[in-house]
């Protein structure tokens, strides 16, 4: 299959996930650890508890609706939006269904049995009005206070407050947040048009809709195949990691992606684990003989539900926006380091929000003799159309004016949020400051997004800018000899690229929108410039680029 087909022409393979997950000594209540084939061939070992509660409930008219009504909204919120046209022999096909139990075990479900009960009791020992109020009184204090404790372990404001509606979302007010059980068991609600998780809290800005999943597993794609593989690190060239976690896994698929790979390699008895506050993964019932299970937690709420030293491979991709530039990124490299096992591998997948333009210059040439030792991976950056990222590599402003734009906005509305929109630069530094980790290494990559000038005019030399704000060579004309023309693999890799800058940018409309202070009408004009422009009119042959890198490290073994 040629480069071009791999990435127009790429079909999805479902996992089957036939092997029960190992124990956990310390999961959360409400971190779901879910072997998805037991889910949809068994009952739930708690559905019978479950149901009896229910039909006690049932009895109390007080909790009748709200109970009935939020158990069937945690199990059809994951199905309703989006993923009821898909083929369903796809790998999006359909989310993990049923968080029943989770949302049974709500504070709020709890509060309003504690008020029933009181209610029925102190109508059935006195009719003494003063006596059932203070009974109610007392069992809503009790329930509030429970759920503010709970609210606030996970990090969360108490003044988070909204209204029921036909979505199913529980009406609160500040005095009686929403507690972390219930954006578990109903991570979503449809703001601006698409669905995005429910909690307002979170600095997470994208949406979590098929157009922004598909987005997601389209970068994925590119990264593994600019990376050459799932897995940077050498550790695993010979000897594949027994346990692997997926950290903000969403629908899998870097997992799948690294279970073929090394599939391929001979090797298949790898258990996955991917953990994400929302339900994301979808069914995978296939005959395949990947080893997965999805746990849902929220990451703000340490520690994680996994063992001291369970995992060899910890892979964090694309986490830059959930991780606030705060003392939780210190709070996660702590809880990283105590779940990675001594000499396991942490592994770092990211790249830059805001956009630069590469200027001319000549990637590093590898000779014959080179090919076969430490340059491999030059080679195939070369062989990419991608250049090395180092301290000595030419770059500046973009002179696409859409792309500028962009910049600006995206800096002033992730930082709002406490995001780094250059979150490359800090990567590194975190990992040499951390005392248990050894053998820190790292390859950063500039993607051209589109056929840059100076590519076929001839590389090198000084660049200045000219009269129209355009980046001109001073080289003068070039020898034939230097010319380049894209592989009609380079082209489509650079056309995937440019893809994800500009769904990217559809992604976050409404933090851009507000940043930019334009109306609705204004930045619909503004976006369907910008997409011309950049997908019909050539506007990145400047050398804008996506710049994207890996970092890996291993834990230190004890010593003796």
């Amino acid at each position: 299959m040629s480069e071009a087909a791999f990435f127009y022409n790429t079909t999805t393979q479902r996992p089957d996930r036939t092997k029960p997950p190992s124990a956990h000594t310390n999961i959360s209540q409400v971190s779901q650890a879910q072997p998805v084939k037991p889910i949809f061939k068994k009952s739930h070992p708690h559905s019978a508890k479950d149901t009896k509660q229910s039909t006690r409930q049932r009895a109390s008219p007080s909790s009748t609706s709200t109970d009935s009504h939020s158990s069937h909204s945690a199990r059809t919120t994951p199905h309703h939006l989006e993923y009821e046209q898909v083929d369903p022999d796809s790998m999006l096909s359909t989310p993990l269904p049923d968080y029943k139990h989770a949302a049974n075990q709500t504070n709020k479900a709890r509060a309003a049995a504690q008020v029933a009960q009181a209610n029925r009791k102190s109508s059935s020992t006195s009719g003494n009005s003063a006596e059932r109020k203070h009974a109610l009184q007392v069992a809503a204090a009790e329930a509030r206070a429970a759920a503010t404790a709970r609210f606030e372990s996970g990090g969360r404001s108490s003044s988070l407050s909204s209204t029921t509606g036909s979505s199913g979302l529980t009406a609160v007010t500040s005095s009686d947040p929403p507690s972390v059980d219930e954006f578990l068991a109903r991570p979503f609600s449809r703001r601006n048009g698409r669905r995005c998780l429910r909690d307002m809290t979170l600095p997470y800005p994208l949406p979590c809709d098929l157009a922004e999943i598909h987005r997601q597993i389209l970068r994925t794609m590119l990264l593994c195949q600019v990376f050459n593989g799932p897995v940077c690190s050498p550790a695993f060239h010979t000897k594949p990691p027994k346990r692997v976690l997926e950290v903000g896994c969403g629908t899998g698929f870097w997992s799948i992606m690294c279970h073929k790979h090394f599939s391929r390699l001979g090797f298949s008895s790898i258990s996955f684990t991917g953990v994400d506050i929302a339900p994301l993964a979808p069914r995978m019932e296939s005959d395949d003989d990947m080893n997965w299970r999805f746990v849902q937690h929220d990451l703000r709420r340490v520690p994680f539900p996994f063992r001291d030293d369970e995992f060899n491979l910890i892979m964090i991709k694309d986490m830059s926006l959930t991780t606030p530039t705060t003392d939780m990124q210190q709070t996660y490299m702590d809880e990283y380091l105590r779940i990675l096992k001594p000499g396991g591998t942490l592994e770092i997948w990211d790249g830059d929000h805001s956009l630069r333009m590469l200027l001319p210059h000549a990637p590093p040439s590898i000779s014959a003799d080179d090919e076969e030792s430490e340059d491999e991976e030059q080679v195939h950056t070369n062989a990419m159309g991608t250049y090395t990222l180092t301290p000595q590599t030419p770059l500046a402003a973009p002179q696409s004016t859409y792309l500028n734009d962009y910049n600006t906005w995206v800096s002033k509305a992730l930082e709002a949020r406490k995001l780094n929109p250059m979150p490359c630069t800090t990567i590194r530094p975190m990992l040499l400051q951390e005392s248990d980790l050894t053998e820190i290494d790292s390859r950063r990559l500039a993607i051209p997004l589109g056929e840059v000038r100076w590519e076929r005019e001839g590389v090198g030399g000084a660049v200045t800018q000219g009269t129209n704000g355009h980046a001109i060579s001073s080289k003068g004309k070039s020898r034939e000899g230097d010319r380049k023309t894209l592989t009609a693999g380079q082209a489509a890799l650079r056309r995937t690229a440019l893809m994800t800058v500009v769904q990217m940018i559809e992604s976050l409309e409404p933090l851009l929108r507000e940043a930019s202070g334009k109306g609705q009408d204004e930045w619909d004009r503004w976006q369907g410039n910008m997409m011309n422009d950049l997908l019909k009119q050539n506007g990145t042959s400047w050398g804008e680029c996506l710049e994207v890198g890996a970092w890996w490290a291993r834990k230190k073994k004890p010593p003796g």
